[in-house]
C-alpha cells in the first residue's frame, strides 16, 4: 500500500508540474523493482495513529496552511479508497469559490486536489481545468 501512495504522490507531483507524459512508466517501475524488493513473508498489518481532526492535511489546508497537495491526497486515499482524486488548476486570471473547501482564491496556474467528480466539476465551474490523477480523465 506504501508503493501505490509513493506512486500516487509522483503522478500528482509530475501532474501539477504540467510534465504528465512518463507517469505510468515511471510508477510501473517504481512498483515493480518494489515488489521486487519486498520480502516473501508479510509483516502483520499495523493500525494507524489516530488523528486529530484539527491537524489533518485537508483541515491545515482550509485554515490556509501551506500543506504538501499529495499529504491531502494521501489523507484522501486512507479514507475513500475507490474515489478518484482530481488534480486542479486555475485557467482563468482567478479561480475558487471562498465560501467552500479550499476556502481561498487561486491565481492562474495555481493549483490543488479535488476529491470525486462532482467536486472536481463543480472547480471547473469557476475556472478550474480538473482531470482524474490516475487516468487523466475529466470530471
Amino acid at each position: 500500500m506504501l508503493k501505490k501512495r509513493s506512486c500516487d504522490r509522483l503522478r500528482l507531483t509530475l501532474a501539477l508540474g504540467l510534465v504528465g507524459g512518463a507517469t505510468s512508466l515511471l510508477c510501473a517501475s517504481v512498483l515493480s523493482s518494489a515488489v521486487e524488493a519486498q520480502p516473501s513473508s508479510q509483516a502483520p498489518a499495523r493500525q494507524a495513529p489516530a488523528r486529530d481532526p484539527l491537524q489533518v492535511p485537508t483541515a491545515r489546508y482550509g485554515r490556509g496552511e501551506a500543506v504538501d497537495l499529495s499529504l491531502i491526497v494521501e489523507e484522501w486515499r486512507d479514507r475513500y479508497p475507490d474515489i478518484p482524486v482530481y488534480a486542479c488548476s486555475c485557467t482563468a486570471d482567478t479561480c475558487g469559490n471562498a465560501s467552500v473547501w479550499p476556502f481561498r482564491d487561486f491565481a492562474r496556474y495555481q493549483s490543488f486536489v479535488a476529491l470525486g467528480a462532482f467536486n472536481a466539476a463543480s472547480n471547473e465551474a469557476t475556472g478550474f481545468n480538473c482531470f482524474d490523477i490516475e487516468t487523466g480523465e475529466r470530471p
